[in-house]
């Protein structure tokens, strides 16, 4: 299944939005910090170049900008990029800059650590940077010790993705208490599994947490209309539970006990259906009177479960 280009990286920006603390713990591990601000929107002096994430971050007593750049797979031209990046940052921000990149993708190859400008043999000039492998860390996020990253555990496991991977980032997803952050997770990790798993299982697989996904930040297209459906079918659903309420209400103060085969007909009926046997029941002399209105039963939609019957 083919993913837009810009899903991982989507996703990234929004973990490193409501959890830059534990991304600038994995770039610096042991080294304590303190977060000052996230600055939005840096754009440098290039053409439509817009950086991924920076903070500003406090190391003992100094304070720098934080670069991090998120890729899925390594591009030739990241080690110049992050140089001119780096730069730009200096002379615009006044502040050291520290750059790093996390990559999403498994690579068994080593990945470049610098850009170097080199005449013959020699590097004459060398700017270098550190790399976060996530991948690496795919055990102790499932784990829990990183469960705010869980939305990538999908595409970060060697083997082939499945339903117990779902569960599990669910799981940890779910402990998050903040209803907002919660859901920018949720719909993390149905975007991010939309690479792997067909969208009709994973709306299936994420039919409780439904409501929850309303309050993200971000929904894909897909899923917004998924959402939209959802909310459409429990309108109709609800008009058609309340319909049949009064419905039974009527016809049992004016009949007594109502026959089941004449409560399951009702039950199959549509909230369209139900409307004009109100006027029915109320001007009927008996029930069987009533019962002759009722639609023709191949009009009758297959019943939808109703709650308390």
């Amino acid at each position: 299944m083919p993913a837009p280009l810009n899903l991982f990286d989507r996703v990234l920006k929004v973990l490193a939005r409501n959890y830059p603390e534990r991304l600038l713990e994995l770039a610096f591990p042991g080294q304590p910090f303190q977060l000052l601000g996230t600055p939005e929107n840096i754009e440098l002096a290039l053409p439509e170049e817009r950086l991924d994430f920076a903070h500003r971050v406090q190391f003992g007593e100094a304070e720098y900008l934080v670069h991090l750049e998120f890729q899925t797979r390594h591009a030739s031209d990241v080690p110049r990029r992050l140089f001119v990046y780096s730069a730009l940052l200096t002379r615009q921000s006044g502040l050291p800059v520290l750059t790093l990149v996390f990559y999403l993708a498994r690579r068994d190859r080593p990945l470049p650590t610098a850009y170097e400008v080199r005449v013959g043999e020699v590097a004459v000039n060398r700017f270098e940077y550190p790399v976060v492998r996530l991948w690496e860390y795919a055990d102790q996020i499932a784990a829990g010790q990183w469960r705010e990253l869980a939305p990538l555990l999908v595409a970060l496991q060697a083997d082939p993705p499945d339903e117990a991977t779902l569960a599990r980032e669910r799981a940890l997803i779910l402990q998050e208490s903040d209803s907002r952050k919660r859901a920018d997770l949720l719909a993390c990790a149905v975007t991010i599994g939309s690479r792997y798993f067909a969208r009709e299982f994973l709306w299936r697989f994420f039919k409780e947490e439904v409501e929850m996904l309303r309050e993200a930040s971000f929904i894909e297209d897909w899923l917004q209309e998924k959402l939209d459906e959802g909310m459409e079918k429990g309108l109709q659903q609800g008009e058609q539970r309340a319909r049949l309420t009064d419905l039974r209400r009527i016809l049992s103060r004016r009949f007594g006990v109502l026959p089941l085969s004449l409560l399951e007909r009702l039950r199959g009926l549509s909230a369209e259906q139900l409307e004009p046997l109100l006027e029915t029941a109320l001007d009927a002399a008996t029930l069987a009177e009533f019962q002759a209105a009722l639609p023709p039963t191949d009009l009758v939609p297959s019943p939808a479960p109703i709650a308390n019957r």
